[in-house]
């Protein structure tokens, strides 16, 4: 790791580690002040001026640290605002993954479902076709009618209704609604594989310090190789979440996204039963930390597609390619 990634890294996960248990708006200022919301923006416009793999630690982080925050959603608007070649508004930024409605010149009609820290945010970032192409559209929360939800974990994923409110658009080149959602499932996979590695190290570090039968849970055999596989799923879900990251930076990455998201799908279903088992009863209080990590994994695992939503992309595409070309494709990917 290069010295601008470990200074990101170290940076990272003290502001996240800081700001945890602190209320939304005193840990987004924490957040933004420390500029980890801009690590996709340029260095002349007051950014890190990383690349996505740069994102990628700072979205794995998240996940590691529970973050209570939409801080992978609005690193996301940031590409978005990049490619479209506008500045976003100050304030905490989200993204909506699946616009239903239409824009009427300067307005936008319609909701957007699943928006992640809704009702938290300033503005939601969202991409609607226009004509034969696509419109980066911004819209103040505060102009939408908000209906609350939540997922397991208790994040809010609200749905914003607007009725011709004033937006700020622009042609989004290269992109659409269809690279939005397999991006956001980009996200959610670095988050994914963060929250895994949160939950083996408080398993590492319970069954060295719980004993049974005078010994630590960690010198029973059975323990040691619930361990071994939960290290497995974490270092395979890391794996999964760069290779996506690595990819987009290429300006590609459709496939990657969506191998990425189910490989960490079925390493969060995996990795939650392992923590649970190895915690025992300890692991369902609420006053111990791992219901953070495995509440989110099964949420995450149903946002952005689930397994048999990537699973089906990936057929269906190998299958359009047909058989004649399944092993140059697979050889030209591992390159």
């Amino acid at each position: 790791m290069s010295e601008l990634r470990t200074l990101l890294s170290e940076t990272t996960a003290r502001v996240l580690a800081d700001s945890r248990n602190a209320p939304l708006e005193r840990a987004w200022t924490q957040i933004a002040q420390a500029g980890l919301a801009s690590v996709l923006i340029r260095e002349d416009d007051g950014g890190f001026g990383g690349t996505w793999s740069d994102a990628m630690i700072v979205m794995k982080a998240a996940g590691q640290h529970a973050c209570a925050a939409p801080l992978p959603e609005n690193i996301l608007a940031t590409a978005l605002a990049n490619a479209a070649g506008v500045t976003l508004p100050d304030g905490m930024i989200t993204i909506g993954p699946r616009p239903d409605g239409a824009l009427n010149g300067t307005g936008f009609t319609g909701s957007i479902a699943g928006v992640p820290w809704g009702r938290n945010a300033s503005h939601v970032a969202t991409i609607v076709a226009r004509g034969g192409g696509h419109q980066l559209v911004i819209a103040k929360v505060a102009d939408a009618k908000i209906t609350p939800h939540e997922n397991p974990a208790g994040e809010p994923r609200d749905t914003l209704a607007f009725d011709n409110a004033p937006i700020v658009t622009a042609e989004i080149p290269g992109w659409d609604s269809h690279r939005l959602y397999a991006f956001g499932a980009m996200l959610r996979s670095a988050q994914i594989a963060g929250a895994i590695a949160g939950a083996l190290e408080l398993s590492v570090t319970y069954t060295r310090e719980r004993q049974q039968f005078g010994r630590p849970l960690a010198n029973f055999q059975a323990i040691q190789q619930q361990l071994a596989v939960l290290a497995e799923e974490t270092a395979a879900s890391d794996m999964a979440a760069a290779a996506a990251f690595r990819a987009a930076g290429t300006g590609e990455g459709l496939f990657e996204c969506a191998a990425a998201k189910l490989r960490t799908n079925r390493a969060a279903r995996t990795a939650t039963g392992i923590a649970h088992q190895v915690h025992g009863a300890m692991g369902f209080t609420a006053e111990y930390d791992l219901h953070h990590f495995t509440r989110r994994l099964w949420a995450w695992q149903t946002e952005f597609g689930n397994e048999r939503f990537w699973g089906g992309k990936i057929g269906s595409g190998v299958a359009a390619r047909g058989p004649a070309n399944f092993w140059a494709d697979l050889v030209a990917l591992s390159e």
